[in-house]
């Protein structure tokens, strides 16, 4: 009797190696890894709550927000959604804590679809799972810590930036 063999290909998991002489953390996330909670897990893991990532790759579907303009007043739009893969060309954030000093990701990036349109905008915390791969490098700051606080003259969250010796 003939067995039948099924063949699976290996799953690939996100990988990260933190050089800790020089600050820098390298690595990639694995396909259906959600872009902001899988840079907060390899934050996690190398204990990082300061830096910043850089970072390209592919998402499967796209969650941000953007900036709108009307009546001499700045506002962000409801959420909008890319339901079909995007090319990420590039990708920036800041790596610091919110309010109740959790782990924070302030992420902005740039993205073209399968009709070539180019946009981008502050990426949401969920719904921008990786497609392919997204490689990443972050650079993690000693001494200087990102903190999230309301600034009253804007009425937005923002991070203000810390000595950490001078914060909990």
């Amino acid at each position: 009797m003939d067995k039948l063999v099924e063949k699976v290909s290996p799953v690939r998991v996100s990988q990260s190696v933190f050089d800790e002489k020089r600050g820098i953390i390298m690595g990639f996330l694995a396909p259906g890894e959600d872009l902001i909670e899988g840079f907060k897990k390899i934050c996690q893991k190398h204990d990082i709550t300061s830096g910043t990532i850089s970072c390209i790759g592919s998402l499967s579907r796209v969650s941000i927000i953007q900036i709108n303009y009307e009546n001499n007043k700045m506002f962000y739009s409801n959420p909008l959604t890319w339901e079909t893969p995007v090319e990420l060309l590039s990708g920036n954030g800041i790596i610091g804590k919110d309010e109740q000093g959790e782990l924070d990701i302030h992420f902005h990036g740039v993205f073209v679809d399968h009709r070539k349109s180019l946009t981008g905008g502050h990426f949401l915390n969920s719904g921008n799972p990786v497609a392919a791969t997204v490689e990443f490098t972050i650079l993690v700051s000693e001494g200087i810590q990102p903190k999230r606080e309301v600034h009253k003259g804007l009425g937005y969250n923002l991070f203000s930036f810390y000595d950490s010796k001078e914060i909990d």
